[in-house]
Formats: structure tokens, C-alpha cells, sequence
């Protein structure tokens, strides 16, 4: 996609009621950028470097800001891209900044078919994995300028418009979705937990995401892949947060099941794709040097611990895993590229190798 807007807002919190502080947009011309527009309002100068809205105005309802936003999306009439866009868009939507049938694509989404093998995709992640020298600070304008550069160097060329069901549409959904065992494994074996007031019955919900292979739960805990979020989603939402669980939105998982199933208006195709037979075929790299090495993994989430456990055990042939955070007696830590880890600083003493996860993951890339 030649042309678009990239956008990113930050909010103040999960839930629509708390507000949009900022909103960055990026107009893009054959790969150029030849616009940008930062709408804020500051409020405290000396708190906007930490971030996540701090030190701005709640703009939600401000009318020359939304003035500012519309007349950008006016002139230029080119689809809005944003990382995980079901969120930003679910503000915009409900203060009256965007229409509701705005073209929309989601740039996780894109980047996910263009290298389908990373291991994370958030945008910090991708940032460090495509060595982009601009670090995320969520700062609005900082951060669109990030996901410019993070998209130029995973350059997706499949861009599906993000997937919009109302309430009034949910049944039509749902029996399309009726008939789908063993058709789908978009969720498979992956653990789920829904929180939050939704416009969806819950327990469609759920039926849903077993029918494509979820292990539906009712609580947040370390084994948790996804918490899907409608409004107030309350502590589950701040358990899931500090466990560093991917967290993502009701209209998300509804794109994601119709996407697997190629669902148009809620009318199923039954089309498979093509590649499915290549998913269970291991996509990396063997890393020689790291047979017969001991390996420890405990500076990494859960839900990656467990898939690197696998590709270092069964394909790597490493002579055995570290998940304890005090071992020392190791060859090598796999590390998440984010946080300041005391055991990192104990490795440098006893000179034991250190690699971030993005640098791992592109050496069994490579």
C-alpha cells in the first residue's frame, strides 16, 4: 500500500471513558512521508516526555482538535494504518473523530503475513528486531515516526482492511461460525480469557474461540496467551498487563475468526489456504554453535519461554534449560530486549553471553 495515514493516539486507559490525550498522523505518499500533524494540548511541559498521554489534556471532545484530526483525513481521503488499530480506532470512533466505516488496516495484521516467524509483534519488539534506531517512548508522534520505519523495513504487501461486525450482525456471525469444527485453528491450543462489557454475548464468545481451537479460562495467569478485552475491563486488564499477556480488543478476535475463515459479511467461504501444510515445518535456522549449551530463558514471558524451550530442545540440541532467574551457571541468556534485569549485570561479571530475543530471533532467521 502506497498511500496512507499512519496514526497513533495515546489514551488513559484501556476504556474509551478515559480519553484520548494525543493523536499523531503521518501522511504517506509512495513510501514518502510528506505530512505529519501532532494534535495535543499540553497541560504540565515537564511531565510529556514519560509518556502514555502524561502531561497532556484529555482532547476527547475538544471541537478544533477534531476539526484539526478531520481536516487531514479530508484533504488527503487515504486509509488509516495504526499498530493494533481495533484500539485507536474504537476512541475515534465513539468521540466523533472518525466515521465508523472509515477504511481502516491494521499494521500488526500486515506485518504478521510479510514475516509470519517473529516472536512477538508489538511495536517495541518489531523496533528492535529490524534494528531501527528510534526508540518507543509512547509518545504519540515519536512512535507513528517508529511504525513509519518498522513498516519500510518489513515492507507487507498484503493489506486486509480491518473486519467491522455490528451487534446486529453478531447472529448472522455466529451461525456462519456454527458448522466450523476442525475447520479452524486460529486459536489453537492457545489459552483465552474474555473480560469486560460487550456488545457480544460472552458465551457466543467463547463458544467461538473453542470451536477454533481456544482453551477457554476464566482468570488471568502466566500461561494466559490473549485477554480479550471489551469496556471496563477492570483487574483482569491490569493482571494481564503485568504479566506482559497480550491484550487485545473484542472487535480484534472477531477480525481475526473471520479472516481465518474468510468471512464477508459474515458468510462463510470455506476456503483454505494454501500454505496451511507449511505450519507445522520449523521455519528457522539451526544454530550450531549452541548445541550441547545450557541455555536459560528466564528473562523471557511465559507464553515465548515455552515455544524457544521447544525450538532449543528438539532442534537446536542444547544440553539443557535455565528458567531460574538467579542461575548463573549457564553458557547463555535469551533475554526480552525490554527491562533492566539484575541477572544481566551478574552475566557480564561472570562473562556469560547475552542475546536480546529480537537478535535471536533473527539469527534462526538469518
Amino acid at each position: 500500500m502506497k498511500n496512507m495515514i499512519l496514526l497513533d493516539i495515546e489514551t488513559g486507559d484501556f476504556d474509551v471513558d478515559s480519553g484520548i490525550y494525543e493523536v499523531a498522523l503521518l501522511v504517506i505518499e509512495d513510501g514518502n512521508i510528506i505530512a505529519s500533524e501532532h494534535i495535543a494540548e499540553v497541560e504540565d511541559e515537564a511531565s510529556i516526555h514519560l509518556g502514555m498521554g502524561e502531561g497532556y489534556s484529555n482532547i476527547s471532545e475538544d471541537p478544533s482538535k477534531i476539526e484539526q484530526f478531520q481536516d487531514i483525513i479530508d484533504n488527503y481521503k487515504y486509509p488509516i494504518v495504526a499498530h493494533n488499530v481495533s484500539f485507536d480506532r474504537k476512541f475515534l470512533v465513539h468521540y466523533g473523530w472518525l466515521e465508523d466505516d472509515y477504511e481502516c488496516y491494521d499494521s500488526v495484521r500486515a506485518i504478521k503475513y510479510a514475516n509470519p516467524h517473529l516472536f512477538s509483534y508489538s511495536l517495541g519488539y518489531l523496533v528492535a528486531f529490524y534494528s531501527i534506531n528510534k526508540p518507543l517512548t509512547h509518545v504519540a508522534l515519536e512512535d507513528v515516526k517508529a511504525l513509519y520505519n518498522v513498516i519500510m523495513k518489513a515492507n507487507p504487501t498484503r493489506w486486509i482492511p480491518l473486519y467491522k461486525v455490528s451487534p446486529k450482525a453478531f447472529k448472522n456471525f455466529v451461525e456462519s461460525t456454527a458448522n466450523v469444527d476442525g475447520e479452524s485453528t486460529v486459536f489453537q491450543d492457545k489459552k483465552i480469557v474474555f473480560t469486560g462489557a460487550s456488545p457480544f454475548p460472552r458465551v457466543l464468545m467463547k463458544e467461538i474461540a473453542k470451536k477454533c481451537g481456544a482453551i477457554v479460562t476464566g482468570s488471568v495467569s502466566k500461561k494466559t496467551d490473549f485477554l480479550i478485552c471489551g469496556e471496563s475491563p477492570g483487574s483482569k486488564l491490569d493482571k494481564a498487563r503485568e504479566l506482559e499477556i497480550e491484550i487485545q480488543t473484542d472487535e480484534w478476535f472477531i477480525d481475526a475468526v473471520s479472516k481465518d475463515l474468510n468471512l464477508e459479511t459474515a458468510t462463510i467461504t470455506r476456503q483454505k489456504v494454501a500454505a496451511t501444510k507449511e505450519i507445522n515445518t520449523f521455519p528457522y535456522k539451526k544454530i550450531t554453535e549452541l548445541k550441547g549449551k545450557v541455555i536459560n530463558i528466564a528473562l523471557l514471558p511465559f507464553r515465548i519461554q515455552s515455544k524457544l524451550e521447544d525450538i532449543l530442545v528438539n532442534h537446536m540440541e542444547v544440553a539443557g534449560i535455565n528458567k531460574g532467574s538467579t542461575g548463573y551457571k549457564v553458557d547463555t541468556i535469551i533475554y526480552s530486549d525490554n527491562g533492566d534485569y539484575v541477572l544481566l549485570k551478574k552475566a557480564e561479571e561472570l562473562q556469560i553471553s547475552t542475546i536480546p530475543l529480537s537478535e535471536f530471533n533473527r539469527m534462526l532467521l538469518d
